[in-house]
Parts: structure tokens; C-alpha cells; sequence
């Protein structure tokens, strides 16, 4: 098969920048300049508020020197020439492998499967598709005969995405599996760049980064940008400790591997994550590669972006609070541990956002202060701190968006409220995003951000008003506000349902065929199965 464009060679997207290693040790030095100032009986000021802002701090610190210790560890090895070869045999049509590839739906449009479908059953090298249907829907199963390929829907929709994926897999018998969300549209070239890194037979799957297109308005750029820095900046630190992970979609498995778990992992919603443990445990390898080889959707409105978010910070939480990461003999390396812990302290971060954004509130209001300190004294330790913390993401990345800021304050309840899920043993149950999302207006779904706004404005009025110290006043006025400007265009976003939309946002047009089209490529001989 004659290879429609040229693969690039694996490198990452940002070679680690030597002055990101700068600013990490100029970041370090300010973060532990900034703790000892925390710690100094000299400044504290209520026990119980002192001690509420020292666990807020230093589980920031703790994460932020976790990322910090990932990025420095940054995986900028060149593809090996073997994989080079193994390439090139492949665009010859030798050496093929027998490869199956997934595309799992549940009530997503079916225009956007359609597109989907398609660019997956047109990537080079022979391979097999089938369109895994968990919404038993007839025009999906048209779609899939239109296009030539398998269909396959099941029963009762046990384990939700995970059970649709093992149930593809118990009828299908091809050497390795790729699955694809169905909003994630491949690159022709997606199987003749991935398929040459399971060279060692050791590596169980292979895993590219999921990339958005649609930046069209404040929560689909924010979601965007947060898995930008993401796959940019930490998951090839991942990559260096054999811990990168699979993220459900865009990815290669070997079968044989998955055979040795039994499958996809269905004890949890974040059946991905799971899995790469259990792989990871028996001492399987995984691969990052730093491509973008799959261009997705993000949700386009606050309900779908809190919905994703709540079940991501549940599969989060479930591997730090069930995971038994340091339990003995378990098969896991250090490293590994460490880089799964670190998941779920990612979203356990909004604990501590919580807590930044009530201390203005709580002064303003009644005069309390965890830290007894005038503001030249705070600032002088803060502001290097918080930054260094932004020039490093600023340097790695080549700048971020403020977007990424807002929508992740944003979801901070939603966090929460997936930490109260599992500590009480009822995790959200797994429902489809619906990338893209649907306008949805809603000023429920951001309720608490609201009363976190009035509550924060009610204190930015009373502080004003009966102001007794100008200066630690108007630095309290200053924060709330800012919190207050960040809540209210979460709360607008919301309530608009998206439709403000981002000026700078170009359209992404595919030359994909839509759904139902004449088709001018070869179908594959594969039946639709009922």
C-alpha cells in the first residue's frame, strides 16, 4: 500500500528547553522560600487556619515539585533505526500484522462517527474496522455497511465503554487492537507511525496524544490548552519511567497483553487508567509518542466539560485512594507508583483551590488571617513562588492560554464532588461526553460556582465598607476580585451555553466525505454483525 504522506520522526512536540531547566531550579529555590515563610511561628496566625493553609500549600507544592521532577525527565530519544526499517518494510505491504481497529460509539451524532469511520477505514497499511455500537442505533449500523466496514453491537451495555471494548474483542482475533472515541478522526498515516514502536515485544500498547480542533469558545479552548500542556509537558517525562498511560482513545494494544489482564479493565469508570496499571503491574511496557496522529473534539459547553471532568476526577481518585499504589510485591518500579500517585493529586488540587479562594473572603468578612504578615512581607515570598510556577509552563510550552485557568477553577465542585463519590463508595456513574457538546444552558450546573462569586462579592462590599487596615484589605480585595472575575465567566459560559464565541477560532475543515456520501475507496470485506 503506497503511503499517502511522509511520517515524521519521533520527537517531541517541545525538546526540553534548557531554560525550563533553569526556571525549575530558579522555581524550586522560590517554592522553598516560600515554605519556610509559611512555616515561621513568627507569621501564623489562627491555629486551625494556619494549619488549613499549610496542608493547601504544601499539597500545591507537592504536586507542582512531582510535575517539576516528570518535565525534567522529559523522553527526547530518537526513534530507533530499527523502527525505521520496520517502517519502511510496512510501506512495501511486508510484515503486515493483522490489526483490528475500534471505534467505540454511544449516542454521539452520527455525522461525527461517520467522519470518524471513514478516515478510519482509509489509513494505510491493511487493517480491519468495526464500528462498536453501544446505543443499538439502526443508522449507525447503515453508516458502517455504507462504508464497508464491521458492525458490532451487544446486549445490556455492561461496564459501559470498557465492557462495549472487550466485547469487541471476544470477536475479533486480530494481533493488535487500536480504539478510537468517536469524535477522534485519525491521520492516514496513524497505523504505519505507531505499529513500528511494538517492536519490543515487551510494550503492550502505545499511546499519542489527543489533540482538539474545535477552539471556538472559552471551555473547548480551556480543555484544549489543559491537554495541550499535558501531553506536551508531562506525559514524555512519563514516557522516560515507563508510567505513560493509556487515555482510552488514540491508542495500539498488543492483544496478547490485554489477553493476560483478561481484557479491559471494567472495575472502574476510568477503565484506561486501570488497565495500564494492571499491564504496568505484570511488567508490560507502554510508549508515549509525542505525534498528533488523531484530532478531536472538546466539549463546547460547561455541562459536557463538567461532566467529562467529573469522571476523570473519579478514575483520579480511585487510583489514589484504592489503588494500593505502595502496597508490597505489587510489580510496580518506584517510578511508576509515584507517577500514578501524581494523577490523583492532580485533581485533588481543587481541595486546595477551594481553600485560596474562601481565605479573602474569610478575612474580609471577619477579620481572619492565616498568615499574620504585612502584604510587602506576604508578597515578597508569594510572588516568586506563583511566578516561577507560570514561567516554567510558559517557557516549556511556548505560552498557555488563560482559558486553561478558568476552565479549571471551573471545575473545582465538580472535583469535589467526585472525591465525595469515592470516599463514600459511589462513583459517578460513566455517561458519554458528547464531544462538542450541545449548547446546553444551565445556571444549575455551576450553582456553586455562583454562590462561591456572591459569597466572595458580599466580602469585597463589607471589606470596602468597614475597612480598618488599608493594606491587607485592599490585597484581599484584590484576590477576590480576581476570583470573582474568573467565577463570573464561568457562570456567563454556562449560562450562555458556549455561545460566546472565540473570535480568533478557525474553523477546521476535514476532507473527509460526510457520513452517507458516495464512497470512492475501496470497502473492506469485513460483515456487520448484529
Amino acid at each position: 500500500m503506497t503511503a499517502t504522506s511522509p511520517t515524521p520522526a519521533r520527537l517531541a512536540w517541545r525538546p526540553l528547553q534548557r531554560s525550563t531547566r533553569v526556571a525549575i531550579i530558579a522555581a524550586l529555590a522560590a517554592t522553598v522560600f516560600y515554605q519556610l515563610f509559611l512555616l515561621n511561628p513568627a507569621y501564623r496566625g489562627p491555629g486551625w487556619l494556619w494549619v488549613t493553609m499549610l496542608l493547601a500549600e504544601g499539597l500545591t507544592a507537592l504536586h507542582l515539585v512531582g510535575t517539576w521532577w516528570t518535565i525534567l525527565a522529559h523522553d527526547d530519544r530518537a526513534e530507533a533505526v530499527d523502527a525505521t526499517v520496520w517502517r519502511n518494510r510496512l510501506r512495501a505491504g511486508a510484515d503486515v500484522p493483522t490489526i483490528d481497529v475500534f471505534i467505540t460509539a454511544y449516542g454521539e451524532e452520527p455525522a461525527l462517527v461517520g467522519r470518524t469511520v471513514l478516515a478510519a477505514r482509509d489509513m494505510e497499511l491493511e487493517h480491519r474496522t468495526f464500528l462498536l455500537d453501544d446505543g443499538d442505533s439502526d443508522e449507525l449500523q447503515r453508516i458502517a455497511e455504507d462504508a464497508g466496514i464491521g458492525y458490532l453491537r451487544r446486549p445490556g451495555g455492561a461496564h459501559a465503554k470498557a465492557g462495549n471494548v472487550n466485547a469487541g474483542l471476544a470477536r475479533t482475533d486480530g494481533e493488535y487492537v487500536v480504539i478510537f472515541d468517536a469524535d477522534h478522526v485519525p491521520e492516514p498515516g496513524f497505523l504505519i507511525s505507531i505499529l513500528p514502536h511494538f517492536q519490543d515485544p515487551d510494550v503492550a500498547f502505545v499511546q499519542s496524544p489527543q489533540s482538539y480542533t474545535n477552539n471556538v469558545n472559552l471551555v473547548a479552548t480551556g480543555s484544549g490548552e489543559a491537554q495541550r500542556i499535558f501531553y506536551e509537558l508531562v506525559c514524555p517525562g512519563k514516557n522516560h519511567f515507563n508510567a505513560a498511560f493509556c487515555v482510552g482513545t488514540n491508542v495500539m494494544f498488543r492483544r496478547t497483553a490485554l489477553d493476560s489482564i483478561g481484557g479491559i479493565w471494567t472495575g472502574s469508570n476510568s477503565e484506561d487508567i486501570w488497565t495500564s496499571i494492571e499491564l504496568h503491574k505484570r511488567g508490560w511496557k507502554s510508549i508515549y509518542v509525542p505525534q498528533v496522529l488523531a484530532r478531536g473534539l472538546a466539549p463546547e459547553d460547561v455541562s459536557a466539560y463538567l461532566k467529562q471532568q467529573l469522571r476523570w476526577a473519579g478514575g483520579g481518585f480511585e487510583v489514589l485512594l484504592k489503588g494500593r499504589l505502595f502496597k508490597r510485591g505489587i510489580g510496580l518500579t518506584i517510578d511508576q507508583r509515584l507517577q500514578y500517585l501524581f494523577c490523583g493529586t492532580h485533581y485533588l488540587l481543587s481541595l486546595a483551590m477551594l481553600t485560596f479562594m474562601l481565605f479573602p473572603a474569610l478575612y474580609l468578612l471577619f477579620a481572619l488571617s492565616p498568615i499574620r504578615a504585612d502584604g510587602v512581607a506576604w508578597a515578597t515570598h508569594y510572588l516568586p513562588f506563583q511566578a516561577a510556577v507560570l514561567l516554567v509552563t510558559w517557557l516549556q510550552s511556548g505560552g498557555f492560554k488563560l482559558s486553561a485557568i478558568v476552565a479549571s477553577i471551573g471545575a473545582v465542585p465538580v472535583h469535589l464532588r467526585a472525591l465525595g463519590g469515592v470516599l463514600i463508595g459511589r462513583p459517578a456513574k460513566w455517561k458519554v461526553t458528547n464531544a462538542g457538546g450541545q449548547g446546553v444552558r444551565s445556571l444549575w450546573a455551576v450553582m456553586p460556582l455562583f454562590a462561591l462569586l456572591v459569597l466572595n462579592t458580599t466580602a469585597i462590599v463589607v471589606g470596602v465598607l468597614v475597612m480598618a487596615d488599608p493594606a491587607p484589605t485592599w490585597l484581599s480585595v484584590g484576590w477576590a476580585s480576581m476570583i470573582v472575575l474568573i467565577l463570573g465567566r464561568m457562570i456567563v459560559e454556562s449560562i450562555t451555553g458556549g455561545r460566546i464565541r472565540n473570535r480568533n477560532a478557525v474553523p477546521v475543515a476535514t476532507p473527509l466525505a460526510p457520513a452517507g456520501a458516495e464512497l470512492d475507496s475501496r470497502p473492506q470485506p469485513v460483515p456487520a454483525v448484529a
